[in-house]
């Protein structure tokens, strides 16, 4: 099985879903340990099952890949092979855009 490290960004992300949620749903506490344990235990029995993201492969960027949970929430990961360890980098509802998102953070940092 995969090591599963969620990063920096991968927790900022999801406190905003969850912050988010707020006015959606009446407890997005419970929405956030479902997409971490979602994470833990799929993306470590499985880190290869998902596609590269397709709004990251349009401009370019093909070593994310998207996990996507119940066509409302995805999850976006790199998976470094040769250490069999996922790297969480970021939850966001599907609607949100992953482009923007790396953008954002890129110039963030």
């Amino acid at each position: 099985m995969a090591k599963v490290e969620i990063t920096n960004i991968g927790f900022e992300t999801l406190y905003y879903l969850e912050q988010y949620m707020v006015e959606f749903i009446s407890n997005p506490e419970s929405l956030t340990e479902q997409l971490l344990d979602i994470a833990a235990d799929k993306l470590a029995k499985h880190p290869e099952i998902s596609p590269v993201c397709p709004e990251l492969e349009h401009i370019g960027v093909f070593d994310y890949l998207q996990l996507t949970i119940d066509s409302d929430y995805k999850i976006l990961y790199r998976y470094d092979k040769p250490t069999d360890t996922v790297f969480v980098n970021a939850f966001l509802r599907v609607k949100q855009s992953a482009e923007k998102l790396l953008v954002r953070f890129a110039l963030l940092t």
